[in-house]
Order: C-alpha cells, then structure tokens, then sequence
C-alpha cells in the first residue's frame, strides 16, 4: 500500500495520495478467494485494491519505500518529494535501500524487482513524484508527539541484519536518530524538559 493518509482530527482521516493500489493477500498460503470482495468493497470506496498471489514482496516493496523515505522526512521535516531533490538526502536513500537489498539476500527475502539499482528507477521515477507533497507518517507522529512506526521499518531491517549477520549502519542510525526524537517527544508529554 502506498497511499498517503493524514488525520487532521480523531475521527477523520484524510486520503492525500495513491501511487499503488493497494495488495492484498497471504504470507501463510492461505486461499485468497475470500479477500476478493475485500479488495471490490475498498476500490468501490474510492481507493484502488486488488488481490495478490505473493504479497510478501509487496510488503519489501513497502519497506524500501518507507525506510527509504519516512525517517529522512520527520529527521528534516520535509515532505517525500524535497528528499528526492538534493543529492545528499538521495545518496543516503540509496544507501539505505541497498541495506535493505543485502539483508533481504541473506535471509531468502524477495521484491520485485532483483537489485538496488533497478528499485531505485521506479522509486524516482514512478513511486516518489505522486507522493512528493506527502508528509511521512513518521513525521506527522513526531509533531503530534506520538510513538512512531520506526521499529517495525528501520528498526525490523537493523534486527534482520543483525540476526543475519549483515551490517545496516544507514538504517541504523536512522532508526537511532528517531528514536532520540521520538523519546524526548514523549518525555516533554509526560512533564519533562522541553
């Protein structure tokens, strides 16, 4: 899924971006037969869903978008498309989804597509310009002084390489640099410094 969303208040969510419909389907070989109306009733709602055979390379494909984008986003509090523009924030882009591509060879992991360098071709050119006003998730939970999803993006790739044996120093310390920012957001909130 690559669709944006912002909550401006508690019971309303907003759509701001779609550059994929949204997969569906099973990690476990289940049969994807009953998630077909799933898929008709959110396309039906207004957002593209369909039904996949191998969804696990689609949720890859999330991960180098997201690890790529989201902690660089809330670091310089920018939306995706700035990040995309400066070569010091592309280069640390690419280092981050190459990361991603030896820690998924080491641990029998696949994507769509077979190296970095062929990610990062749709990743410039298709994926990031319909998002490039996007704030990332990760950036509207630090203003909104709220836990971040960082341990299940950079934080899961750190503990992948680790447990494969594969060093991830950019995703590292990314992950390291929000929670820094995340930790005093929560402190402040709970009477802390400010």
């Amino acid at each position: 899924m690559i669709t944006g969303f912002k909550r401006p208040e508690k019971n309303v969510v907003e759509v701001t971006v779609h550059a994929d419909s949204i997969h569906i389907g099973s990690l476990f070989g289940s049969s994807l037969a009953p998630m077909a109306p799933l898929a008709e009733l959110i396309t039906r709602g207004g957002i593209p869903a369909e039904v996949v055979e191998d969804v696990g390379k689609d949720l890859w494909a999330k991960m180098l978008y997201n690890c790529a984008l989201n902690p660089l986003g809330a670091i310089f509090n920018v939306p995706y498309g700035l990040l995309g523009e400066e070569s010091y924030s592309r280069e640390i882009m690419e280092a981050v989804i190459d990361e991603i591509f030896s820690v998924m060879e080491a641990t029998g992991h696949k994507t769509h597509w077979s190296a970095p360098g062929e990610y990062t071709a749709v990743f410039y050119e298709r994926l990031l310009p319909p998002t490039e006003k996007h704030e990332s998730s990760t950036l509207q939970d630090i203003r909104a002084k709220k836990p971040t999803e960082i341990e299940a993006l950079s934080g899961a790739v750190v503990l992948l390489g680790e447990e494969a044996g594969v060093p991830t120093p950019v995703n590292w310390t990314l992950y390291k640099m929000v929670r820094f920012m995340e930790g005093r957001n929560l402190s402040e909130g709970e009477g802390g410094e400010s």
